[in-house]
This record gives C-alpha cells, structure tokens and sequence, in this order.
C-alpha cells in the first residue's frame, strides 16, 4: 500500500464521504446544504485548493471531516439555529466568533455560538474534525441540567482547551465516537435510544466541563434519596425563584410543616430553604449578568431575579463569585500546557 493510499484510508470518516471539489463555488454551495449560507474565499492564491467534506449525521448532531487544501477565509454571520465545535486534526486557523478571537490547533479547539456572527481562517494546513449540535436540543439539555427556564442562549468561551483535563476526557470521548463511526460501529449503526444516550451524554459533557454563561448553574442541586416533601419544595423554588415567595409558601407546596422543612434541606443541601433560594436567584443574576447585552441596568437584573435592595444584591453576589456585579464578564480560560491532543492518530495521516 503506498504513503498516499494509506493516508486516504484513514482519513476520519471516509466512508461518508460528501464531495470532493476543486472549484471554490461548489465547494461553498455544497458545505453551505449541511450548515449554512457563507462567504468562502481563498487568502491569496488558491493552489492546492480542494475541499473534503465527510459527513455522518444523528439526531441531534452530526460528525463531519472538514479540510479546504489552501488557505481560506470563511464568514458564516451567525448560525442561528446550531453550535459548531472544531476540533483540529492538524494545522491551525484563526477564529473569531462574536468579540473573541483565538488560534485554534490541536492543543486548542473552538466552538461557535449561534447567537454571535463568526469569522474565520483556516489555513492550508488545517484539517478539523466538525460536531454539528442542534441548538434547540442542547438549549433542552442544558435545561433539564440546570433544573430551570433559561430565557437566554446557552454562550461558551470561544476557545476549548483540549490538551488536558476535563476537556481532554471529552475530546477523547468524541474522538472514540469518530473512531467507532470509521469501524462501522457508531454513528449510522446504534439503535435510536442508544444513538439518543451517546449524543446526550456528548451534549452534556461539553456543557459540564466547558466555560459558558449557565455552567456554575449545573452544580449539583437534586434532591435525590430525599422525600418526596423536599423534591416538591426544591421545584417549587425553582418555578417561582424570581417571585417574592415565602418559607410558609415553600411548606406549602411541599404539604410539609416549616420545621420538617427546614430539617430536611439541611440534611439533603446542607442549607436552610432561604439560603437555597438565595444562592439560587444569585446564580441566576449571574447567567443573565453574562448573557444580556453590557448596556443592561444591574438593577433590572436584580429585580428580575427576585432581589429588592441592590447593596445587599452587590455584597451577596461579591460573597458567592467574588466580584461585583458591576464587573461581571464570561470567564475566558487560557489554554494550558499541551498534554497531546486525543485525535493525534490522525494527525500524520490527513
């Protein structure tokens, strides 16, 4: 078998293989069917310039094998209806996706949020391995994680540090998945509900490890092994965290007594129902803080989250984050120290 041979056998997801094309319009035209209107130009001279697109889809996600042969600026706007993770399977690309801009290889994946117009530059060395996530279904998940109604699209950092620790284990997750997918034992073959279980827990383990405007919302807050009682009151301070509600209104929701009450958060949460209602609505003010545009009042948000006294809302919110309200952002985490990336077995051969 030659060099060029093996290398074509290898390449991630072959057998689902779209198009190859070497003109630069139906390039665009046919990536454009499986994720959407973009401008597609080549930076300088396009020698070399030939697009591979594989692609696998699921339910609710798809995997795809991207390269362009040359160096290309791609602007997409914004994607409206789905999140993009890139994961390098070799070279690097620049991409900016609302006001961050990062350089992606494969230490240092990305993700593009729907809401936030994108634009790119992927250079002629750059092959990406592409998961394709409904917006709809992941905006579902993150809800049934969080326990609660988020208003707002779910936003992550743009860079998605992959060369170690919780984000190593995801990509090595996905990667095992492509793998599975190229030995005719994953994607296209699993049942509907084992299809349904591979994607959530995808899904799931990106919301859970990656930096994003709801991810200190997804700390653990179930009531599992607990009374039926002290379920029905965690849910009620849920549906009604916002409202003015009382611990005599909590009680009876729960058809519990406030002594029992009382007893039975310490022992399931460690705190009292006022705390947990507190910290809640904290965290709340905290998504929306990182959601809403930066013109947004601090006290519309305090309001809206059930606080009435702003200086006791700042002390309390400075308590539990450490900064004040006021100076609030979306935490971007540096890229660490490359521990080597989970989809390096096809880094030499594509």
């Amino acid at each position: 078998m030659t060099t060029q041979q093996a290398s074509t056998r290898r390449e991630p997801l072959r057998a689902w293989r779209q198009f190859h094309s070497r003109d630069i319009d139906e390039a665009r035209s046919l990536v454009a069917q499986k994720f959407c209107d973009h401008r597609l130009e080549p930076a300088g001279l396009a020698r070399g310039f030939g697009t591979r697109h594989n692609h696998v889809c699921g339910q609710h996600l798809s995997l795809n094998y991207l390269s362009y042969g040359s160096t290309v600026q791609i602007d997409p706007g914004e994607l409206q209806d789905f999140y993009l993770v890139q994961v390098p399977v070799s070279g690097h690309a620049q991409v900016a996706n609302g006001a961050e801009t990062e350089v992606s290889d494969c230490r240092v994946a990305t993700v593009l949020n729907p809401t936030r117009a994108t634009r790119m530059t992927w250079h002629s060395d750059c092959r990406m391995l592409l998961m394709q996530i409904d917006r709809k279904a992941l905006h579902e998940i993150a809800e049934r994680a969080a326990g609660l109604t988020l208003a707002e699209a779910v936003i992550f950092n743009t860079a998605v540090p992959v060369s170690k620790g919780p984000l190593h284990r995801w990509a090595r997750q996905f990667a095992a998945c492509v793998h599975a997918t190229d030995a005719q034992a994953g994607f296209g073959t699993w049942s509907r509900l084992q299809q349904s279980l591979i994607e959530e827990q995808l899904i799931l383990g990106f919301l859970t490890y990656q930096q994003s405007n709801i991810r200190h919302l997804l700390s653990p807050r179930t009531a599992a092994g607990s009374s039926h009682q002290i379920r029905r009151a965690r849910d009620f301070i849920h549906t009604h965290a916002g409202d003015p509600v009382t611990v005599l209104e909590i009680a009876a929701a729960a058809g519990c007594s406030i002594r029992s009450l009382q007893t039975g958060f310490r022992q399931t949460f460690g705190l009292t129902p006022v705390a947990y209602l507190r910290d809640l609505r904290l965290d709340l003010a905290r998504y929306l803080l990182l959601s809403r545009p930066p013109e947004t009042p601090v006290s519309s948000i305090a309001y809206d989250c059930g606080f009435s006294h702003l200086g006791r809302f700042s002390q309390l919110y400075r308590d539990r984050f450490g900064e004040l309200p006021s100076t609030t952002c979306a935490v971007r985490g540096k890229p660490e120290k490359p521990a080597g990336s989970p989809l390096a077995r096809y880094s030499s051969s594509v």
